[in-house]
C-alpha cells in the first residue's frame, strides 16, 4: 500500500489553537481529506494529550493564554518521547523575527493565517512524507545494525578465520563509502578476491531491457592469461537459466562449481578459456534486491576446492550489505526529492513560476551582506505593468494571469547570471535584484526588459498610452554599508517607480542615492 492510501485513513494531527474557529476551519480542511484531526484549546492540555496518545503531526498556534507555542514546541523537543513529531506553527504573525524564532524553537515549517487550503495541505502531507521517509531510514538502520550484531554473533560461534572476518570488515567499510553502486561493485569484487586470496572476480548485470546478462566490472591478479579471460568474457551475453551466471539470475542462490576447466556445456561455457587462463575453483552469489537480482557476483581461483559453506555465508552478507546500499540510495534520492519539492513550495510563486516575496526578501538580506563584504555595488529593478487594472477588468483575470506568465518570462530570460534574481512581488508587481551590477548596467537591462515586454505586442485596449501591454520601471543602485539596510533599495526603488509613471509610463527611470539629503 502506498503512503498516499495509507495517509488518507491513518495519518493523526493534532491541532492546538485557542480559537474555536481557526480549529473548526483547520480541522474541516484535513478531515475532508481524510486526516484523523484531533483539537485541543490550550498548550497545556496539548502535553497531556500528545503524551498520551503521540500525533503523527502537530499544527501548533503560536499566541496562547495559557502557554504560547514557542513554549509548547520547546517542552515536546525536550522529551525524547515527543522530541521527533513534526510541529507546524500557524499564526497571524508573519515578520522574519517571528518565522526564525519559529524554527529556532524546534518547528519544521511554518503556516500563516488567514489558511490559504492548497498551502495548508501542501505543508501537511510534505512533513508527513518526510516523516515517513525519516522512520523509513531509522527502521533501515535498525535492520543494519541488527544484521551487523547477528553476524559478530556468528563469528564469534563458527570461529572464523582472521582473513575472512578482515574481509567482511573491509568490504562493509568500502560499500558504506562508495558513491553509487557501480563504485560499491568494483570495490567489492577487488577486496573479495585480494582478501580470501582468490585470483579473479566478476559482476554480471541485466541489461536495461531484462533479457539477457552482460558483463559489467571485473578484476583479476594482473597474469597475462587472466587478461585475455576477462577479455574474452567481455563479448559475452547470458540468458537467464544459461550458464553459471544465468543460473544463479533465476535460482537466486549461491553456486559452487569445483573445477570449471573440466566442466562441461551446459554447467560452464568458458570451460576452454578457463583452462589457458588456468583457473578452476568458481563461486557464484547473486545480490538481491525485494526478490530482483541486482548483480550476480562471480570470482575465480587456481585451484581445484570443494565447497566451503563458511565463505558462501560470508559472501551472502557481504551481498547483503550491497542490497542494502541500493535500498539507502533509494531512500536518500526519495528525501531529497521530497525536500526539494518543499523548498520550491516555499520560494516560488506559484502563478508566475518565479521567485516569490518570501524567497526574495531573504535574498535581498543575503546579497546585501554579501555586496558589504566585497564593496561592490547592487542594483534593484522594481516593475509594475501599466494599466494592468483595467486591463484585467476588460479582459478577465484568466488573460491576466496569462499576461503575467508572459511578463515573468521575458523578465527571467533578460537575465544572464545565476546571481540575478526575478520575484513577484504582488500584483502586477515584479522585482529583480542584480548583485555586482552597476547603475549603467542596471539601467541597461531594465530597458532590455522593457523593450521585449512591449514587443510582445500584447493587445491592451484599455491603456492611455500603447496599444500593447507595457512595462514602467524603477532602478536603484548602491554599495551596501552602515547604516544602510536593503529596505533602503525598495523604498528608492520605489519613489523612481513613481516618477517613472508620472512621467508618462512604459520607461525607466533611474534615480541616484543621496546619502546626505536622503528623505524616503
Amino acid at each position: 500500500m502506498s503512503r498516499d492510501q495509507t495517509s488518507t485513513f491513518f495519518e493523526d494531527i493534532l491541532i492546538v489553537d485557542d480559537s474555536a474557529d481557526n480549529l473548526r476551519v483547520l480541522s474541516t480542511i484535513l478531515a475532508e481529506q481524510g486526516y484523523k484531526v484531533r483539537k485541543v484549546i490550550s498548550g497545556k492540555l496539548a502535553l497531556r494529550v500528545v503524551q498520551t496518545a503521540p500525533p503523527a503531526l502537530i499544527l501548533l498556534d503560536i499566541l496562547m493564554p495559557d502557554l504560547d507555542g514557542y513554549e509548547v514546541c520547546r517542552l515536546l523537543k525536550e522529551n525524547p518521547l515527543t522530541a521527533k513529531i513534526p510541529v507546524i506553527f500557524i499564526s497571524a504573525l508573519d515578520d522574519v523575527f517571528d518565522k526564525v524564532k519559529a524554527f529556532d524553537a524546534g518547528a519544521v515549517d511554518y503556516i500563516a493565517k488567514p489558511f490559504q487550503t492548497a498551502e495548508v495541505l501542501a505543508r501537511v502531507k510534505s512533513q508527513l512524507t518526510i516523516r515517513d521517509f525519516y522512520i523509513q531510514l531509522q527502521q533501515q538502520t535498525q535492520k543494519l545494525i541488527e544484521q551487523n550484531k547477528c553476524l559478530q554473533q556468528e563469528i564469534k560461534k563458527r570461529q572464523r578465520a582472521e582473513a575472512e572476518t578482515n574481509l567482511l570488515l573491509k568490504i562493509t567499510q568500502a560499500i558504506s563509502a562508495a558513491e553509487d553502486f557501480p563504485s560499491a561493485l568494483e570495490v567489492t569484487v577487488r577486496q573479495v578476491c585480494e582478501t580470501i586470496g582468490w585470483d579473479l572476480g566478476e559482476a554480471w548485470i541485466p541489461h536495461e531491457r531484462g533479457e539477457i546478462l552482460e558483463y559489467s566490472r571485473g578484476w583479476y591478479s594482473g597474469e597475462a592469461n587472466l587478461e585475455q579471460f576477462q577479455l574474452e568474457s567481455k563479448k559475452l551475453t547470458y540468458a537467464p537459466n544459461v550458464g553459471l551466471p544465468g543460473r544463479i539470475w533465476i535460482s537466486k542462490q549461491p553456486e559452487w562449481i569445483e573445477d570449471v576447466s573440466i566442466a562441461k556445456d551446459p554447467v560452464f561455457f568458458r570451460s576452454a578459456l578457463a583452462l589457458d587462463a588456468g583457473l578452476k575453483a568458481a563461486l557464484g552469489i547473486p545480490i538481491v534486491l525485494n526478490n530482483q537480482v541486482l548483480t550476480v557476483l562471480i570470482f575465480f581461483k587456481k585451484e581445484k576446492l570443494e565447497s566451503k559453506q563458511r565463505l558462501i555465508e560470508l559472501l551472502k552478507v557481504v551481498a547483503a550489505q550491497l542490497g542494502a546500499l541500493v535500498q539507502r540510495k533509494k531512500a536518500e534520492a526519495a528525501l531529497k526529492e521530497a525536500n526539494l519539492k518543499l523548498h520550491r513550495l516555499a520560494t516560488v510563486d506559484e502563478l508566475t513560476g518565479v521567485a516569490n516575496r518570501r524567497w526574495f526578501n531573504e535574498y535581498l538580506n543575503q546579497e546585501w551582506r554579501r555586496m558589504a563584504r566585497e564593496s561592490s555595488p547592487l542594483s534593484l529593478i522594481l516593475c509594475d505593468l501599466d494599466y494592468f487594472k483595467q486591463y484585467n477588468d476588460s479582459y478577465g483575470h484568466l488573460v491576466g494571469d496569462f499576461c503575467l506568465q508572459k511578463v515573468a518570462q521575458k523578465i527571467s530570460e533578460a537575465l544572464n547570471r545565476p546571481a540575478d534574481l526575478v520575484a513577484r512581488y504582488g500584483g502586477e508587481e515584479f522585482v529583480i535584484i542584480l548583485p555586482n551590477t552597476p547603475a549603467d548596467g542596471a539601467l541597461h537591462i531594465a530597458e532590455a526588459i522593457r523593450n521585449e515586454v512591449e514587443n510582445l505586442n500584447m493587445e491592451h485596449a484599455k491603456s492611455e498610452i500603447s496599444q500593447y501591454v507595457t512595462l514602467s520601471l524603477g532602478i536603484v543602485s548602491l554599495v551596501p554599508q552602515n547604516p544602510l539596510n536593503p529596505s533602503i533599495l525598495m523604498a528608492v526603488a520605489d519613489k523612481a517607480l513613481y516618477q517613472a509613471k508620472a512621467q508618462g509610463r512604459n520607461r525607466s527611470v533611474f534615480k541616484p542615492l543621496d546619502l546626505e539629503n536622503l528623505e524616503l
